[in-house]
């Protein structure tokens, strides 16, 4: 009987290993290295092809998106006071496709390609090695499982995940290369030898928990809560006080964990330290984002139509009814799991763009935590296999219907039918079960935000128009040219007047359109840079969604007003209180004139 579960078990993993490989390799990836996972990607090619970890040589970086469009925008790095580029995020990920970029750096040329870091067989390459950090994750997922439950409840749990949860959509598809399937496997690795080493308490076993929780700090930062793992977990037989007389005894293998920890992290160090002068750097300088502890958006990141990951993962609910036999159970290991989830669950909400945008099916930044979370769902199911005919048949009904619900709304969501970032109440409904979307559906999704750096405002007729702000500057004159009415910029005037207004004081809606314009009398023979008409938000005084706007050189009308008029969508403030501004900004010393800067607002009739 042990043997035919054995093999079960494993015929399962080697399923489901081929299911990802089918679905992923359905379509060829022919530009899988794109936007984060660019970004994730591009110290490789930086370092060991164009020798430019600086990017301080924009050419090569230009031609590479020129020829492949990984990026609209070079968000992926942050340009320095000192020439250099920085990249955005850690180069954990960078270090785990290392083995097969080298692989297709190597081939490349041979087959005919050029060596250049994004041609088709690099392509492949990293692909076919998220694969298999994927299949290492289902491996040691399945050994931490096989820990308190049989090879049945195993098989068992291994599906529900899979097929039942976003995971399956998230490696699948276009989250193969993402963090997520790479801290998952970590996350099952750092709580296998978790439990190994409570069980036997051998050094290697520690060495394997300190490289573990460096590698998922240095694929993420924010993700070291999985610190907690090994310090919270508990075995029966050291539970509370027994708990600090082992760490007391084998202090040794707590100094060796936090050492691979640190060896881990210090070429991240090392590399900051060569790019900006500072060991520790924090990327993330866009205003507009970051980390609201004081106020986390858990509600929204449960339970919003947009993204909510109880409404786009239901079957995890079962997880939270198992957290109660968890605890009837096995108490110590409750207490490390709640312990975990919730800290988890409050970080990963209190980012302020909790949907984690476009390639995120469900909360994609729980993935990771299914390793844990799979443990009170697998005493859930142990409780349903002594339920009642009755109860054991509704439970596996609700439970068949979520893993169908999550398959269909996953091909729902690879298809456009649900949207990727403007998902509502409304248009759930009105799509639910459907495999096309009508134009009446589409109007009741959130507004379309362009990823282009202006956007360009079409449906004035389904928005309500009025003036914000209006200066025709009549108390002004200009005695060169004896204009009246007029705003004289120079070097002692960089900036005009404009409007300063917060968010909450602008709108009641959760965006509107903003139009701003101005008149600029540009004097013969000028020939410093013309004026920019400036519209942004600011956080705390830090601007973000910053647009700027000026007159081409070449369409200058000299001697004559020239017009500059901008659309602006506002964009997610991160605050009620973010403020925004509308003015005119002079780069030269020259005067030049300013006239009639109106500003509109248009929000939405809906």
């Amino acid at each position: 009987m042990n043997i035919v579960n054995n093999y079960s078990y494993k015929h399962l993993i080697l399923l489901l290993g081929l299911v990802l490989v089918v679905f992923r390799f359905f379509f060829e990836p022919l530009n899988i290295l794109t936007w984060d996972v660019f970004g994730y990607y591009l110290y490789l090619p930086a370092k060991y092809i164009y020798h430019d970890l600086s990017l301080s040589n924009q050419e090569w970086l230009t031609n590479l998106i020129s020829a492949y469009d990984p990026t609209a925008t070079l968000y992926q790095a942050i340009e320095l006071d000192n020439g250099n580029w920085v990249m955005k995020y850690t180069m954990g990920l960078s270090i785990l496709y290392s083995p097969f970029f080298f692989l297709a750096h190597l081939i490349a040329e041979p087959l005919g390609y050029p060596a250049d870091g994004l041609s088709l067989p690099y392509q492949y390459s990293i692909a076919i090695g998220g694969l298999i950090y994927a299949i290492i994750g289902l491996i040691f997922f399945s050994k931490v499982l096989l820990h308190f439950f049989s090879h049945f409840t195993t098989c068992i749990i291994l599906v529900i995940i899979f097929f039942g949860t976003n995971y399956f959509q998230l490696t699948a598809f276009d989250g193969t290369l993402l963090s997520h399937n790479f801290l998952f496997t970590f996350y099952a690795i750092l709580t296998y030898y978790t439990i190994e080493w409570y069980k036997k308490q051998k050094l290697k076993y520690a060495i394997i928990i300190g490289l573990s929780v460096g590698f998922i700090t240095l694929i993420r930062p924010s993700e070291v809560v999985c610190i907690l793992i090994p310090l919270l977990w508990y075995s029966k037989q050291n539970f509370h006080k027994n708990k600090f007389e082992l760490f007391k005894t084998h202090f040794s293998h707590l100094i060796t964990v936090i050492t691979c920890i640190f060896i881990v992290l210090l070429p991240q160090f090392l590399y900051w330290k060569s790019i900006t002068g500072q060991y520790l750097f924090y990327s993330y300088t866009n205003a507009g984002e970051g980390l609201d502890l004081i106020s986390p958006y858990i509600i929204k990141f449960l339970f919003s139509f947009r993204k909510g990951w109880f409404v786009y993962t239901p079957v995890m609910i079962f997880s939270f009814i198992g957290l109660y036999y968890l605890y009837k159970k096995n108490r110590p290991v409750f207490f490390a799991i709640s312990a975990f989830i919730i800290v988890d669950i409050y970080i990963t909400s209190s980012w302020t763009t909790w949907w984690y945008a476009g390639g995120s099916y469900s909360s994609r930044s729980l993935v990771p935590a299914y390793v844990l979370l799979a443990i009170p769902l697998g005493y859930f199911i142990e409780k349903v296999k002594l339920a009642s005919v009755v109860s054991r048949f509704i439970v596996i009904s609700i439970g068949l219907f979520f893993i169908t619900l999550n398959l269909f709304q996953t091909w729902q969501f690879e298809n456009n039918v649900i949207s990727k970032e403007r998902m509502t109440m409304e248009y759930y409904f009105a799509i639910f079960g459907k495999t096309k979307v009508c134009e009446n559906d589409k109007k009741l999704l959130l507004v379309e935000r362009s990823v282009e750096t202006f956007e360009h405002f079409i449906n004035e007729e389904d928005y309500n128009k009025k003036i914000l702000y209006q200066n025709f500057f009549g108390e002004r004159t200009d005695a060169t040219t004896n204009t009246k009415g007029v705003f004289i910029m120079d070097e002692n005037n960089t900036f005009s007047p404009g409007i300063d207004i917060k968010y909450k004081d602008l709108t009641d809606h959760d965006h509107a359109w903003i139009q701003g314009s101005a008149r600029v009398f540009i004097p013969e023979k000028y020939n410093e840079e013309p004026p920019l008409l400036i519209v942004s938000f600011h956080y705390k005084n830090k601007p973000y969604h910053y647009r700027a706007l000026g007159i081409k050189k070449e369409e200058i009308k000299y001697n004559e007003w020239n017009e500059i008029k901008i659309d602006y969508l506002t964009p997610e403030v991160r605050t009620k209180e973010d403020n925004l501004k509308v003015y005119l900004w002079h780069r030269g010393k020259k005067k030049v004139l300013l006239d009639d800067l109106i500003v509109y607002i248009y929000e939405p009739k809906r």
